[in-house]
């Protein structure tokens, strides 16, 4: 009788310790989704500001001279590989950089 008590408790501890496991893996699985979702729409907002900026007229190829003169075979291939939108991410990218250089050391490395 007492062994059937004894099982009883060790199962319905173990069994309380499990649902208990089960919820608190749900609830951080349910945190995780949520931040997820605020940094997807948080860069999706990022992503849209960013591509409304038009790069183009501050990259070195608005002041490379007229496309005209460089051959069709060159052309194509420049535009194949993307050299105005790489332009354009590194014109970005020194411009992040360059901002935030100006936020003070005292607040960066604390």
């Amino acid at each position: 009788m007492i062994h059937k008590i004894i099982d009883f408790c060790s199962n319905f501890w173990g069994m309380l310790t499990d649902f208990i496991n089960w919820v608190l893996d749900g609830i951080l699985y349910l945190l995780s989704e949520i931040v997820y979702l605020s940094m997807d729409a948080f860069f999706s907002i990022i992503e849209t500001i960013i591509s409304a900026i038009d790069f183009a007229q501050v990259t070195a190829l608005s002041s490379f001279g007229n496309w005209n003169l460089l051959p069709d075979q060159i052309l194509y291939i420049l535009y194949k590989l993307n050299i105005a939108q790489c332009l354009s991410m590194l014109a970005a990218a020194c411009l992040i950089r360059l901002t935030l250089n100006l936020i003070p050391a005292a607040f960066t490395r604390v």
